[in-house]
């Protein structure tokens, strides 16, 4: 196999290992966040708040991981840039 597809599968492999335990360590943190509430109660809901940031971090973790493509992508990223680039040079040629 090219050494370049092997590279490629294995930094996707990575990524969503990482997703992976970032999933995990939410779940936890999540959880005694609220059990720390339940045991601890007091009139504000404060673990909402740290919910509520967190999952916007896991979601944004799973969208690049799971669906670089569509919306966070390195690789359309620097296309977009070496288009941009290369029309300037053309516009100034």
């Amino acid at each position: 196999m090219n050494a370049l597809i092997e590279q490629q599968i294995y930094e996707r492999a990575r990524r969503r290992v990482a997703f992976r335990i970032h999933l995990i360590a939410y779940v936890i943190g999540v959880l005694i966040n609220w059990v720390v509430w339940v045991v601890y109660p007091t009139p504000h809901i404060w673990p909402i708040w740290p919910t509520l940031g967190w999952s916007i971090g896991i979601a944004s973790h799973y969208l690049g991981v799971y669906h670089p493509g569509q919306i966070f992508s390195i690789d359309q990223e620097i296309e977009r840039v070496v288009r941009k680039e290369l029309n300037k040079k053309d516009q100034n040629a």
